[in-house]
């Protein structure tokens, strides 16, 4: 906690006031800081984001409540449906999360045993790995031993599904045509795609894309320097960006081959070479 910056600091400190005016409403069984705070990356321009763990949901009075004691306004305009209120307290913003517990159980079975991978899932168990309990403490302190997990099977499911999401087929023809727009788009599609190979290899949960380049900055299996490098694919010319990032794809496919064999990663080669051949000349069916 020493080694914490002075934005996070003062943004805990206010999250623990925070804590003490909801902490005795009735229902409420586990309180936590979650997001940029947690992480311990929050700048200036960083909000508070809470997640709050009711027996059952709260209904529209008892939010409206939370909202009042904590004499703050609405960001947004007041929605029950989202379970999620984005408050304003002399104009720093703060996100209340609504959950249950219930459903973070649910959510961490779906997991560790039902191996779901879609990023709402895979979220919900990094911010339990990294959030700062407040109240509630013995709850999530077993959630968070139990969000330690990450089976082999999830890796290699998150692996295989990243990688039939890589298809380079029309990057050259984006070249070809100097459509800057999408072969840039293409680009950072890529980067994303290896972002969650990465992820898997390093048995680490989805903290968003907001926290790519952290992320990147903290593996122990990656290319090398690769937080860099994808930054700096996009000082490049189209063609030159391109090239540098099937270099990082390669690389990275070399390290599921080396980890993983049984994956036979080198089958999305296929998918990086262009299907588009050039015709200069009138084609004829009859010859």
């Amino acid at each position: 906690m020493s080694n914490l910056s002075y934005h996070c600091k003062w943004r805990i400190e206010l999250a623990k006031q925070i804590c003490e005016k909801v902490k005795i409403i009735e229902g409420v069984k586990a309180i936590v800081i979650g997001g940029s705070v947690a992480r311990g990356y929050a700048d200036e321009y960083s909000d508070l984001e809470i997640p709050i763990f009711w027996d059952k949901l709260p209904n529209e009075n008892t939010r409206k409540l939370i909202v009042k004691e904590l004499n703050a306004e609405y960001f947004y305009p007041y929605n029950y449906e989202s379970n999620e209120d984005n408050v304003v307290v002399n104009e720093f913003r703060i996100d209340l999360w609504h959950l249950t517990v219930e459903n973070e159980e649910d959510t961490i079975k779906g997991v560790l045993v039902d191996l779901k991978t879609d990023f709402g899932y895979s979220n919900a168990m990094d911010t339990i790995r990294t959030c700062i309990p407040l109240f509630g403490e013995e709850i999530v302190y077993f959630w968070k031993d139990r969000a330690k997990g990450y089976l082999k099977e999830l890796t290699i499911k998150n692996i295989k599904e990243s990688l039939q999401s890589i298809d380079s087929t029309q990057a050259e023809l984006y070249i070809q045509r100097q459509n800057s727009t999408l072969i840039y788009e293409h680009i950072a599609n890529l980067q994303k795609n290896i972002f969650l190979i990465l992820l898997a290899l390093n048995k680490l949960y989805f903290p968003t894309f907001k926290w790519m380049y952290k992320s990147l900055e903290t593996f122990k299996i990656k290319p090398e320097n690769i937080e860099q490098r994808f930054r700096d694919i996009f000082t490049y010319p189209p063609k030159e960006a391109y090239e540098n990032t099937l270099v990082i794809i390669m690389e990275t496919l070399d390290i599921i081959n080396e980890v993983y064999p049984e994956l036979n990663a080198s089958v999305v080669l296929s998918k990086l070479k262009s299907d588009r051949i050039p015709h200069d000349n009138p084609v004829n069916i009859w010859v």
